[in-house]
């Protein structure tokens, strides 16, 4: 190549430097985002297009970062999680959950919608995904809620809303990521998520009385039986091991996370394929079981490898400091709890429009150090921020449960969107509660 054709191309290059400027490539990723592309294309483009036009990190880096960003152990409890929800599912264990939750709430007004989320609260203790907890509750309450009377908007917004448990109650694919990603311990996050995932569940069962009691009378106390609570327990031993395995393995320090998502993942197998101990899985649904969690991790990995990268690339540009100083400026003339709220309000919104992954991913290492600044238990910071990000799984207009929900029950999504804000209330008032009441996520922990 001549003198004169290099000289072209690094005129060219330093002309799109100019041109590409960062509020340019910022602008771009907005309208691509909003055009419908995937969240992972539109951070991706944006990290390497701002790394090589803006900060001039070499492209080599895009591949290092992505190396180095999967390396963690942790990683591997997420896929196991996700086999272990769904041989729950296949093995029949879910079911036999949910013949013990309605045995417990079963004499309530608004019964099937009570069992539905008492049943999300059981199935989270070992699922450990929001959108899982929301797909099978989903094909196994759903319909027979619009059974019973209740309109399908209103159904469908009862699952999504009993879904937020899934990572909050332990263990959490939420947890998990933001653990790795503040340098917080994961097992003292699962830990924290225990009481604030439990005053959740009271929540939603709660509203689901009250919004389907006059469409399904309850029979009163009489109705309450503890043989039949005793006999469905009985029949339900395979799940209450599976999340006695993973509460007090971890609590105890017997597991990791990783290490008790393998053994909960292996013994759910085998419990599911024995026909004597009632198991339903068959040995053909195995592939499939598998092809679904490896298409899970293929979506999160990359994520997580580009969200690192973008922490990189922001860093160089000053991007955290910009915002902590804003958030800074704030709790300096306003006090304390009004950043709080205005932290609250922000990783609601973020939420609102994108996956919780990438929430955590980007925003949590931004908000945390001012959160600490502001002399906050970083485990009960954490908690706060997971809430609130879950919270954002049935937030209008890209809750990622409202999609789910919407797809396997076959309702429109604009039903669901007009019933959701009754859930969401209950939901914002806990999470108030939580953020200010430390102990809710402090209590529990052997080290406080």
């Amino acid at each position: 190549m001549s003198g004169d054709e290099l000289t072209t191309i690094e005129f060219f290059v330093e002309w799109l430097r100019e041109v590409l400027n960062v509020w340019n490539i910022t602008g771009i990723a907005v309208v691509l985002f909003f055009l419908g592309t995937p969240v992972l294309l539109v951070l991706a483009a944006w990290v390497i297009a701002s790394s090589y036009f803006i900060v001039e990190f070499p492209l080599t880096n895009v591949g290092i970062s992505s190396s180095d960003g999967i390396k963690s152990f942790i990683f591997l409890a997420v896929p196991l999680f996700v086999i272990t929800g769904d041989f729950l599912t296949e093995g029949g264990i879910s079911r036999k959950l949910i013949a013990f939750s309605r045995s417990i709430v079963g004499f309530m007004a608004g019964a099937t919608a009570a069992t539905t989320m008492f049943s999300c609260g059981l199935f989270a203790a070992v699922s450990g995904s929001n959108a899982a907890t929301a797909a099978t509750m989903g094909r196994l309450l759903g319909p027979e809620m619009i059974s019973r009377g209740i309109s399908p908007g209103l159904a469908g917004a009862i699952v999504a809303s009993g879904g937020t448990v899934g990572v909050i109650i332990p263990p959490s694919v939420i947890f998990l990521i933001y653990g790795v990603t503040m340098d917080v311990p994961s097992v003292d996050l699962f830990i924290g998520g225990m009481i604030p995932g439990l005053l959740m569940v009271i929540a939603l069962v709660g509203s689901a009385v009250v919004l389907t009691g006059k469409i399904e009378p309850g029979t009163g106390i009489s109705g309450f039986s503890f043989r039949n609570v005793v006999k469905t327990g009985l029949k339900a031993w395979a799940g209450f091991i599976a999340i006695g395995v993973i509460f007090f393995g971890i609590y105890f320090g017997y597991f990791s996370p990783t290490e008790a998502a393998g053994v909960v993942a292996i013994y759910c197998f085998f419990v599911g394929t024995i026909p004597f101990l009632g198991g339903e899985l068959k040995l053909k649904q195995i592939p499939n079981i598998l092809l679904n969690s490896a298409r899970l991790a293929g979506l999160l990995v990359p994520l997580v490898v580009f969200s690192i990268q973008f922490q990189q690339v922001s860093s160089v540009m000053g991007l955290p400091e910009a915002i902590q100083d804003f958030l800074g400026d704030i709790g300096a003339n306003y006090g304390p709890t009004i950043l709080i709220a205005v932290m609250m309000v922000l990783i609601l919104m973020v939420g609102a429009i994108t996956e919780s992954i990438a929430v955590v991913l980007i925003l949590g290492p931004i908000l945390a150090p001012v959160a600490d600044s502001l002399g906050i238990n970083p485990i009960h910071w954490g908690v706060v921020f997971v809430v609130g990000t879950t919270i954002g799984f049935i937030t209008p207009p890209y809750g990622l449960n409202l999609f789910v929900v919407s797809g396997v029950l076959k309702i429109p999504y604009d039903q669901i969107v007009r019933q959701i804000f009754k859930l969401l209330i209950p939901l914002m008032i806990v999470w108030a509660l939580v953020t200010a009441m430390p102990w809710t996520a402090t209590m529990l922990l052997t080290n406080q």
